[in-house]
């Protein structure tokens, strides 16, 4: 095919924007189908290399993409987990029933396995507590246990469970879903136990960060509306802030397959989008709307992804990952850039063998994703300010308002190198993209991740099918920047001025 769209970016770096927090990155792992057992805990077995029973190769694989925060242990499981189930020496741990997922828990993976995992692949925890079927006390005890530093009866026994000093774990999310699986509950009854589970865990460690339950896409025009202004009309500023943050969930592409599917249903999954980017900015205004100077409320999106129809309970929600799903990934972490002041965190649901997972198992086999590459393209993006960025590009088919190339520019502050994503979402047309950062460029490197089918994936027994390569990008006489962009690819630049 002879024909390339043209696609003109000025990119203006002297234009100090907001910070796109690292946390932007971030995943979520949940006690559900094969997340768990086996993606990270193997427990004894022999045939899959371990320390203390963490699986080694996932944690090669995290590690190297830095991931800010893990978000555990749900989910739905969140609110039917008991924290002390646990805890102490495996052996004596009971076994539960996992009410919303259907399997048998163990509970051989439990706090101080998470938290030494978390250790392991440098990230910073983020514990979900039991809202819908636990107790406050219960809640408060775990922050105890976690982050106390003086001689109690908890502290006592994580010390005698092989954790003498404390972990100070940061974030602390006060249910999951309590609209849904959590408890079906109205959004003013929500408010009502969060301040009671926000004062108590707060008085414990005054130095945690709460993050609220927010909406999902279905109930997103009143949930956040309700739970804010009740929680708001307790007037109770003179104890303090009672959280920092309101998490959102947004799921992708329910009625598709993950394999099976048409031009017409890509096209229709990036539409979608708009639907999130609306989510988004009506949870951010009211977040903006109850925040005050010394008491500030930012989002978080600590569910989104794709959700495809192969992904039912009976299967633990495992779906394959094309470069539709790195598409998807590379044109929502746009969006959430675009809200750099509003946004937080971000936690992809999920991170291994569930949904739009970073790494799929099979045994001791393993491959990582098309998403997962996203992440490792885009690392240059953390802790970056956010730079405008001026696109001409032709609009993508099918998707009303949509051009069919993105680009986003972050600059590191430290380093004062300029970032640049771009995505070419078009199925059939590449594009040749000319980018002028109004100055001189010395340097430039690029990798790109590009297939010649959209469908194609990775799996356990073909892990190489889909992996970035170096592009092929200079600079040009004119300062300019050159890079061609196959159909359906996503390419990271990074620039030195």
């Amino acid at each position: 095919m002879n024909q390339m769209n043209q696609v003109h970016v000025r990119v203006h770096p002297h234009v100090r924007g907001p910070k796109v927090e690292r946390f932007v990155y971030s995943q979520f792992a949940e006690h559900l189908g094969r997340c768990i057992y086996p993606g990270i805990w193997v427990g004894d077995r022999k045939d899959i290399p371990n320390d203390g029973g963490i699986r080694l190769d996932v944690v090669e694989a995290l590690k190297a993409l830095e991931i800010p925060a893990l978000r555990w242990p749900g989910g739905c499981f969140a609110d039917n987990y008991h924290w002390m189930d646990g805890i102490g020496p495996r052996e004596q741990r009971p076994k539960r029933h996992n009410l919303w997922w259907k399997q048998s828990e163990s509970n051989a993976f439990g706090t101080h396995e998470f938290l030494r995992f978390c250790e392991m692949i440098g990230t910073e925890p983020y514990i979900c507590v039991n809202v819908g079927s636990g107790t406050v006390e219960e809640a408060r005890s775990w922050v105890e246990y976690c982050n106390c530093v003086e001689e109690t009866h908890l502290t006592q026994l994580r010390a005698q469970n092989g954790a003498p000093t404390p972990w100070k774990v940061r974030f602390w999310g006060v249910g999951n879903e309590l609209w849904g699986c959590g408890g079906r509950m109205r959004p003013d009854q929500y408010a009502d136990l969060f301040c009671q589970f926000a004062n108590f865990m707060r008085r414990t460690d005054p130095t945690i960060e709460l993050i609220a339950c927010g909406s999902s896409s279905q109930n997103m025009e009143y949930w956040n509306e309700i739970f804010l202004e009740r929680v708001f009309s307790y007037r109770l500023h003179h104890w303090g802030p009672l959280f920092e943050y309101l998490a959102i969930h947004h799921y992708l592409g329910r009625t598709l397959s993950d394999l099976n599917f048409t031009d017409d249903d890509y096209y229709g999954l990036i539409g979608e989008l708009d639907q999130l980017r609306k989510h988004v900015e009506k949870a951010a205004a009211l977040c903006r709307a109850y925040s005050t100077p010394d008491a500030p409320i930012r989002l978080i999106i600590d569910e989104w992804g794709t959700w495809y129809v192969e992904a039912v309970t009976e299967n633990g929600l495992y779906q394959q990952n094309t470069m539709m799903d790195a598409i998807v990934a590379a044109l929502g972490f746009h969006l959430y850039h675009d809200y750099a002041e509003d946004i937080f965190m971000t936690n992809m649901a999920q991170t291994i063998n569930v949904l739009q997972a970073l790494i799929l198992t099979k045994g001791p086999k393993m491959c990582k994703t098309p998403t997962y590459y996203v992440f490792d393209l885009f690392r240059g993006h953390k802790d970056g300010e956010r730079l405008p960025v001026d696109v001409s590009s032709p609009p993508l088919p099918r998707v009303e308002g949509r051009a069919a190339v993105s680009v986003s520019a972050t600059r590191a502050r430290e380093k004062g190198q300029v970032t640049l994503s771009l995505v070419n979402a078009h199925l059939e047309v590449p594009a040749s993209v000319a980018i002028d950062l109004g100055q001189p460029v010395t340097r430039v490197e690029g990798r790109i991740l590009a297939s010649d089918d959209v469908h194609d994936h990775n799996t356990p027994d073909e892990p190489e099918r889909v992996v970035p390569r170096d592009c092929k990008v200079a600079p040009n006489a004119d300062g300019t920047v050159t890079v061609e962009l196959p159909p359906h690819s996503v390419a990271a630049l990074t620039v030195s001025l």
